[in-house]
């Protein structure tokens, strides 16, 4: 039975729906009870009546509460974001205040998305919305638009040219690619020509925010073999090694940004013409009328929009 047919025998109200959600989180009917106020026979009651709708157990009992039953974790998966949203939309009827609000907002944003944009995000969330919290996510790029759909996260950040669908979007900034290399690198006292470029040994970061595939297929297209002296698979270290190597990266410019001292090293076009790309903040239609993804939004555009 698909999720989507979980719904249909039993007509569920909003206090089902949240006791479900309770006892799924809490594995615990007692936990449950206490957490909503009621008393726990009433949900074991209801327990009963959507085991006898449903045709399946839903929880199974263990040695310190209950199970929930796959049925029972994929219904929740359904429901919990719908439910979450009513919650926030009832309690933000007068509109969203974000000097009192404690609410959380999720957002997906890749590795170096996290490095450059989360620092100046977080300044300001700590001034404006003190008691919110920032739930961060680093999603493989194809959930990213299910994530958006189902309300998994909230907002989207980066250069995500896959989502289709009922999302909208907002470009930040056009970014393009440049070759770094350390000040003291022999290349840098002159022009970086493609002869040198293939000649040159490259530290390559294997990373879908890296545009490390994108580079490959256009120089392969054009016949140059650059030689790879160091792969690794996130930016971590990559300034240090650059630092102390004569190797060279090339990167997305915004990717420099997240250095700690990018004027320590030396930054130059890319020799090879490579794709602009646009960065974007991506949202999904049903939060259109929600007032806190409107607030963030809106605050996002203002820091980072060039």
């Amino acid at each position: 039975m698909s999720t989507s047919d979980i719904l249909i025998p039993y007509n569920w109200n909003l206090q089902e729906l949240s006791a479900f959600c309770a006892i799924c989180e809490s594995r615990s009917l007692t936990r449950a009870a206490l957490a909503l106020h009621v008393p726990q026979p009433a949900l074991s009651l209801m327990v009963r009546r959507w085991r006898e709708a449903l045709g399946d157990p839903l929880f199974i009992r263990s040695r310190y509460g209950v199970t929930p039953t796959e049925h029972a974790l994929a219904l929740r998966q359904r429901i919990a974001p719908s439910l979450a949203e009513l919650s926030r939309s009832l309690k933000e009827t007068g509109g969203f205040r974000p000097e009192v609000a404690t609410r959380v907002f999720r957002l997906h944003m890749s590795d170096i998305g996290q490095l450059v944009f989360l620092p100046q995000l977080t300044t300001f969330f700590h001034t404006a919305a003190p008691n919110a919290h920032l739930h961060i996510k680093h999603l493989p790029w194809e959930e990213v638009q299910d994530a958006l759909s189902d309300g998994s996260i909230d907002i989207a950040l980066g250069a995500l040219p896959m989502i289709k669908g009922r999302v909208h979007s907002r470009v930040l900034r056009r970014e393009h690619f440049v070759t770094v290399m350390r000040k003291k690198h022999f290349l840098a006292r002159r022009k970086l020509d493609m002869a040198a470029f293939s000649e040159a040994s490259h530290l390559v970061i294997d990373a879908p925010s890296s545009g490390h595939t994108l580079v490959e297929s256009v120089l392969r297209a054009k016949g140059v073999h650059r030689r790879v002296g160091m792969t690794v698979s996130h930016y971590l270290a990559v300034e240090q090694i650059l630092a102390n190597s004569d190797y060279l990266l090339t990167v997305p410019k915004v990717a420099v940004l997240a250095f700690h001292d990018p004027a320590v090293h030396h930054i130059v076009p890319a020799p090879i013409s490579l794709p602009t790309f646009d960065i974007r903040l991506h949202w999904h239609e049903r939060t259109r009328s929600d007032p806190g993804v409107l607030w963030l939004r809106s605050n996002m555009v203002a820091l980072y929009a060039r």
